[in-house]
Parts: structure tokens; C-alpha cells; sequence
């Protein structure tokens, strides 16, 4: 199949192009740049620029190749809010891609406003308030919007079907009526190198910076605080990113430990890397987001939204150090099993395949 996988968010298009190319289809990833993670995609829809250089390029770049992304036999959209909502310019530029193609997803993945609005009434805890306290720094924000809103409902009803990548998404969008199963983030198993987690002097436990509220960073600062204070010779706590992804991956494969995010129910990206590399993960493995992957347990180790599930979850592997080689091969494993980007591919082949009658496309 010809694939126009549009959007990146922290890899996980680069990574599931990997798993449909090695399945034998044509994959292009067409994407705004990432910001300072420097994601590899094939058409640059904007991003190069900052200020209001910035933003002209991201609205005249998508009209620019706009005509030249169609024939394609499946697209899928990365988020409902992706393109500029001013003046309905994304609703001409999805549309118009979804007319100019065959079968068209979307994924629920990231915020957007289902997510806002129907993710707070169905989730027992969740990153809304501090999303907005410190890193909005508002009351509000667009998503919650009448005509965002608005946009998102007519998008899932125009799309062949809408995928939902966690279960905190598969909640936001339970109501739909063209909703699929929840389909595993995927790595690319074959180029995140494995080593055998090893402690050494000190057990190097990371958190990788980025959106500091939506993440619960604010738990992690307060658990090293604690932790620093009583194990000052047994561990290096690190909090640091907003870098490339290439030197994030590199930092994150010197640590024993990862702390992924606390208001998730769910691993994300940054914990799936971090499976891979044979690491222990600390974040959202509730039973019903593994429940919605099909799973009955998982390494990775649950946290809530407080400091105090870190400090327990890291005084308890202070005493298990010599399992680590243990723990980060069943970390490995898992990665493979569960979030391998051949088999996560297949799972978005097998939804693509299954759904509504394929359009002729150009």
C-alpha cells in the first residue's frame, strides 16, 4: 500500500513507518518539525522558521504540496488539532486531503478537544490542571473552544475510523461510532541498542523534561528532593531534556532507571524508548490501560500523581539492584512483544483493512 502518515508527535510515526516499510509498503511522513526534537520526516510542512517567518511558512507550506499528496491508499492524521484552525484553514487542507485519497484515520493521540472535554469527566486523575498552570500559564485553552470542538466532531465523523493509541484517548473518544481497538505506541526494535542494565556506583535513576506540568515533573522534583536527602551515596537523580531526540535517547541509555509520567495511566513514547533500551520504567501501567493492549501485567512499574509512589517504587529497587539485569531483559522483552514496530504496523494494516469500502483514488 501507498501510506501518508501526517503529523509527528515524539516519534511515533518515524517509528511505525519503520514497521509498514519492513512489512514491504510506501510510507511518507508529512509533518510540521518537531520542534527542538529534530524527528527525521519526508515533507517538511513547516517548523524552520520561528516568529512570524515562522508562521507564514506553516500555512503556506501545507497549500504548497496540498496538490501533490493524493493518490495515497491510506492517510492518517496524528491529531485533530494538527493544522492552524483560523478562518476553517484546517478544515480545507484535512478535507482536502481525504478527498483526494483512499481511507483516512485519525489517530487519538495527544491533546485535542475530546481529550479536554470528554478525558475529565472520564478519567480518574489526569494532567488538565496542571497543563494549565504551568505550561499554559492560563484558565483556559483553545481545545475547549466551541468551534474546536466543533471541528474535531465533524472530523471523526468524516474519517474511516479513529484510533486511539492509550487508553486515556480511548476513553475521550468511547462514544464514537467508527472507533477501533487501542493499538500500542511502536519502537523500531532492530535500531534502539540493548545492553544489559547494569548498576554500578550509584543507581542512575532519569525524567526526561518536557511539558513540566502535563508530565507531573513537579512530583518528580519533589521525590528527588527526598530521596537525594536519604540515599545522597546510592543515586544520581537527572531531570533534563527539551534536546533532539538522538542526544535525549543517548542521555536516557546512560540511567538504570526512567521515570516516564505520572498523571498517565498509560507509557508513553518515552517509556516505550525506554523498554527498549532494557531500562526499568517508572509510569502508567494501570490495569485498565493493559487491559485495553490486551496484557495481563507489565514491567513497567505504576505510578500515581504524587511524590511519594516514586520514593516508594525507587527505595524498593535500591534493594534489588543486583536484579537489574533481570528486570531490563523482561523490559526488552516486553518492548519486542508488545510495542515491536512490525507487529504494531500489522495491527494499523489489520484496522486500515477492516474498515469501510476503499475509495478510488488518483
Amino acid at each position: 500500500m501507498k501510506i501518508l502518515l501526517i503529523g509527528e508527535f515524539s516519534g511515533l510515526h518515524l517509528n511505525l513507518k519503520a514497521g509498514l516499510q519492513a512489512l514491504g509498503h510506501e510510507v511518507t511522513i508529512a509533518a510540521y518539525m518537531d520542534g527542538f526534537k529534530k524527528i527525521p520526516i519526508d515533507i517538511t510542512l513547516g517548523g524552520l522558521y520561528k516568529g512570524f517567518t515562522g508562521k507564514i511558512e506553516k500555512f503556506i507550506k501545507p497549500l504548497y504540496y496540498l496538490n501533490s499528496l493524493k493518490g495515497f491508499d491510506v492517510i492518517q492524521l496524528i491529531n485533530a488539532n494538527y493544522f492552524w484552525h483560523k478562518f476553517n484553514y484546517d478544515r480545507f487542507i484535512v478535507n482536502r486531503l481525504i478527498d483526494n485519497n483512499g481511507k483516512s484515520f485519525l489517530l487519538a493521540a495527544g491533546c485535542d478537544s475530546f481529550f479536554w472535554k470528554y478525558g475529565r469527566d472520564r478519567l480518574k486523575y489526569a494532567p488538565f490542571n496542571d497543563n494549565l498552570l504551568y505550561d499554559y500559564k492560563s484558565s483556559n485553552v483553545n481545545y475547549e473552544r466551541k468551534s474546536w470542538l466543533q471541528w474535531n466532531t465533524d472530523l471523526v465523523d468524516k474519517v474511516d475510523g479513529v484510533i486511539p493509541i492509550m487508553y486515556e484517548y480511548q476513553q475521550a473518544y468511547r462514544h464514537c461510532h467508527n472507533i477501533k481497538p487501542c493499538i500500542a505506541l511502536p519502537v523500531d526494535v532492530d535500531t534502539i541498542p540493548y545492553l544489559e542494565n547494569t548498576v554500578k556506583d550509584k543507581l542512575v535513576v532519569f525524567h526526561g523534561l518536557n511539558r513540566y506540568g502535563y508530565k507531573g515533573t513537579r512530583f518528580v522534583e519533589e521525590a528527588f528532593k527526598t530521596l537525594n536527602a536519604r540515599y545522597p551515596d546510592k543515586l544520581e537523580l537527572i531531570i533534563d531534556g527539551n534536546m533532539p531526540l538522538s542526544e535525549y535517547l543517548e542521555l536516557m541509555s546512560r540511567s538504570n532507571v526512567v521515570i516516564d509520567q505520572l498523571w498517565s495511566h498509560s507509557n508513553g513514547m518515552n517509556g516505550v524508548y525506554a523498554l527498549a533500551m532494557g531500562k526499568v520504567v517508572l509510569g502508567g501501567a494501570e490495569q485498565e490501560s493493559l487491559q485495553m493492549l490486551g496484557v495481563k501485567t507489565s514491567p513497567v512499574i505504576n505510578l500515581t500523581p504524587d511524590a511519594n509512589s516514586i520514593v516508594v517504587a525507587i527505595e524498593v529497587l535500591l534493594a534489588q539492584v543486583d536484579q537489574f539485569p533481570v528486570l531490563g531483559f523482561h523490559s526488552r522483552k516486553f518492548a519486542e512483544q508488545i510495542h515491536g514496530h512490525i507487529t504494531v504496523a500489522q495491527q494499523y494494516i489489520n484496522a486500515w483493512n477492516c474498515s469501510g469500502v476503499e475509495k478510488n483514488s488518483e
